[in-house]
C-alpha cells in the first residue's frame, strides 16, 4: 500500500513513532547498513565526524534487544563520566521510542525492556589498584558495542569481548564505532587488512547525506590538512612534522592516588579553547596527566569555581598560567588560587614534555581536550621550502601550551641531593627509552641545558662530579 509523505506527516507521534520502531532504523548510508547487518565477531565503523557511528550502534542494540527476549546488551566508552552527554543520550533521546522503557536503574546504568531484555551502559575505568576495568569483569553479555573505541585499550577489547558467553543469541559479536587516531594506533592494525572475522568499514563527513548543507558546505571549505583528512574524510593520519607521539598504552589512568608534586598550567581562551591541564608527578620523576578543564566560551568568572574543585580533587599545590595576561593570574589570585606565571619558552617546554613522554609519562582518558590535540601539534614548515621550523603551528594548541606549562613547573630543579636524584632516575629513564638527545633541559642562568650539562655548569652539591669528572664543590 502507498502511504503519501504528507499523510504520514499527519499521524499522531505516537503511531510514527510505533511504526519507525516496526520498520527498523533508517540507515543514511550504506557503511550504516552493512554494520547492522553484519553478524561477524568483530565489526568496526570508523569514520569522520557525524558520519553516524555512535547513532547505528545504539540503533542495533535496541533492535536486539527487541528481538531476542531478555538478552542483557553492553555498550561502553572508555570513562563513565562521558556516556550521559554522549552515547546514552543517543540511545534514550534519538533510538528508543518515549514509553518503551519498563524499568531503569539511574545509578547503575540500565534499561529494560518489556520483553525482560536490559541494555547497560558501562565506563571502562580502570581500577585504581589492578589497573583493569574490573567493574565489567563479571558481567554476562549476549552482544556488545564500545563508542570512541580508540580512546579504549586493547586490554579493554579482550576484556570485553570476553563477556560475550549469554546463550540465547545466535550469534555473539563485539561491535565498535571510532573516530580515527594515528596510524599505528592498535585498532587500526587489528582491522586492516580486514577479514569475515573482523569486519572494517568507514565513511566521511559527506557520506552522511542528512547533514545540513551549512555544515557539509564549511566542510568542503576546510584546507586539505592533518584536521581536514582526519575529521572530515576519516582517516588514520598524523600531522606532517607531529611534535608528540604519545603511545596507545599511555592512554591511560595513572593508577596511583599519592604523587609528590602535582601542578596546573593554564593557557587562557574565549573564542578558542581555555585549557588547564593537571599533571602529578611521582617521587621519582614519572608524570601522569590527571584531568583538565577544556571549555569555550566562559569567562573567567564561570571558570574560577571548576578550578577551585579542580585545586581540591587532586590537591594541586600551585596553577601556572600564561603570562601574557597578568590581569587573568591576579583576579585567580584574588580569588584564593595559588597561581604563578608559566615559564613560556617554548622549546624547552617541548622538549620537556616529550622527555616525559619518553619517560612514560601517561593522560587520563577523561583528557579528551589534550588528546584531541596532541595528534595535530605540529611544527611550521618553512614557506616555499616545506622544511619544518622549530616553531609550533599556532592552531589548535590551547592544551598543549597548558601542558607545557606544567611540566616545565615539575621540571624545575629541586635544591640538594634528592633532586639530583630524581633527575638522575628521569635522565636515566630516558636514555633507556632511546630519547637521549630530548633530556628533560635544566634552566640555569636564563639558558635551558640537560641535567649532565647542569651538574657542571650550574653547580651540584660538594663532592658532586661535573660534565667531565671535575669537582664542583666550592
Amino acid at each position: 500500500m502507498n502511504v503519501s509523505a504528507g499523510r504520514l506527516r499527519s499521524l499522531p507521534r505516537a503511531t510514527l513513532e510505533a511504526l519507525r520502531a516496526e520498520l527498523g532504523p533508517r540507515f543514511v548510508n550504506a557503511q550504516q547498513r552493512a554494520f547492522f547487518d553484519s553478524d561477524a565477531p568483530e565489526v568496526l565503523y570508523s569514520g569522520a565526524f557525524r558520519a553516524g557511528k555512535s547513532r547505528i550502534g545504539c540503533e542495533k542494540a535496541y533492535y536486539l534487544a527487541k528481538t531476542y527476549p531478555g538478552i542483557p546488551i553492553g555498550i561502553f566508552r572508555k570513562t563513565a563520566a562521558s556516556l550521559p552527554a554522549s552515547t546514552e543520550r543517543t540511545l534514550l533521546v534519538d533510538v528508543i521510542p518515549a514509553g518503551s522503557i519498563a524499568r531503569s536503574n539511574a545509578a547503575q546504568h540500565w534499561y529494560e525492556l518489556p520483553n525482560g531484555s536490559r541494555i547497560w551502559l558501562f565506563g571502562l575505568d580502570p581500577d585504581p589498584i589492578t589497573g583493569v576495568p574490573s567493574k565489567v569483569g563479571s558481567v554476562e553479555l549476549g552482544w556488545a558495542f564500545i563508542d570512541e573505541a580508540a580512546e579504549c585499550s586493547e586490554g579493554d577489547w579482550v576484556m570485553v569481548k570476553g563477556r560475550l558467553s549469554w546463550p540465547g543469541i545466535p550469534y555473539h559479536q563485539l561491535t565498535a564505532a571510532t573516530n580515527p587516531a594515528g596510524p599505528t594506533h592498535w585498532l587500526k592494525s587489528r582491522f586492516t587488512p580486514p577479514s569475515p572475522s573482523r569486519v572494517y568499514l568507514h565513511a566521511s563527513t559527506f557520506d552522511n547525506p542528512a547533514l545540513a548543507a551549512d555544515y557539509l558546505a564549511e566542510a568542503h571549505a576546510s584546507p586539505d590538512d592533518f584536521y581536514h583528512r582526519r575529521y572530515h574524510l576519516g582517516e588514520w593520519v598524523a600531522a606532517q612534522g607531529a611534535i608528540w607521539n604519545l603511545p596507545d598504552d599511555q592512554v591511560r589512568a595513572a593508577g596511583q592516588t599519592d604523587w609528590h608534586h602535582v601542578f596546573a598550567g593554564i593557557d587562557w581562551g574565549y573564542q578558542h579553547a581555555f585549557a588547564c591541564e593537571v599533571v602529578g608527578a611521582t617521587g621519582t620523576g614519572r608524570l601522569g596527566v590527571l584531568g583538565e578543564i577544556y571549555e569555550h566560551r566562559l569567562t573567567l568568572d564561570d571558570l574560577i569555581p571548576a578550578l577551585t574543585e579542580l585545586q581540591k580533587r587532586f590537591r594541586i599545590e600551585a596553577f601556572y598560567g600564561d603570562p601574557s595576561e597578568p590581569a587573568y593570574i591576579d583576579a585567580c589570585r584574588a580569588k584564593g588560587l595559588n597561581i604563578r606565571k608559566a615559564e613560556n619558552a617554548v622549546l624547552p617546554g617541548v622538549t620537556a614534555v616529550t622527555a616525559a613522554i619518553a619517560a612514560g609519562m601517561t593522560v587520563d582518558p577523561s583528557c579528551v581536550g589534550l588528546l584531541a590535540e596532541m595528534p595535530g601539534y605540529s611544527w611550521k614548515p618553512e614557506r616555499g621550502s616545506g622544511e619544518m621550523t622549530d616553531v609550533p603551528v599556532k592552531a589548535h594548541d590551547d592544551a598543549c601550551d597548558a601542558l607545557r606549562y606544567a611540566v616545565m613547573a615539575h621540571n624545575a630543579p629541586e635544591p640538594g641531593i634528592i633532586g639530583l636524584y630524581r633527575h638522575l632516575v628521569a635522565e636515566a629513564t630516558a636514555k633507556q627509552t632511546g630519547s637521549v638527545a630530548q633530556v628533560q633541559p635544566q634552566r640555569c642562568g636564563g639558558r635551558y641545558l640537560t641535567l649532565i650539562d647542569s651538574i657542571g655548569r650550574c653547580g651540584m652539591p660538594a663532592g658532586h662530579a661535573g660534565r667531565h669528572g671535575e669537582g664542583t664543590g666550592r
